[in-house]
């Protein structure tokens, strides 16, 4: 070595994505309407399925609520876009007991009640609709 590399000394550099995009760009929890129709695939605003019944077990006693589906015009397709890529949620009754488990696919996300309104409070007397977040259920 010739002895001078010691006094070399490494530019400082920014991050890479620094000045690239402001960051009030990029910190949103909002889609734009643009993008939302771009990229969902549904016939519908909003689409849920129900995945699993608590009320009527597995034994076929009672008539099941699996498969059920909505809103009423709702297509195969949008089905599959509610299974595929929908928040899990559950119907629960007064005290909180489990009725239901379903997905509900909505890109707008003013619909979280559709499952709770369209199904829940009339045909399986649910109170309340939750939300799978961080391991646990949240109320709505």
């Amino acid at each position: 070595m010739d002895g001078q590399s010691g006094n070399l000394k490494e530019p400082e550099s920014e991050p890479i994505v620094a000045g690239l995009i402001p960051p009030e760009i990029l910190e949103t929890d909002e889609v734009p309407d643009s993008l939302v129709s771009e990229f969902s695939s549904l016939t519908t605003p909003y689409c849920w399925v129900i995945i699993e019944d608590a009320v009527a077990g597995y034994d076929g006693a009672e008539p099941s609520s699996v498969g059920k589906s909505g809103p009423g015009q709702a297509v195969a397709e949008d089905v599959a876009e509610a299974l595929a890529a929908g928040r899990f949620f559950r119907l629960v009754d007064g005290k909180g007991r489990e009725l239901a488990i379903g997905r509900l696919y909505d890109p707008s996300g003013e619909n979280e009640l559709a499952p709770l309104e369209d199904f829940g409070r009339q045909n399986l007397a649910a109170l309340n609709i939750e939300f799978r977040a961080e391991g646990d259920w949240q109320a709505a």
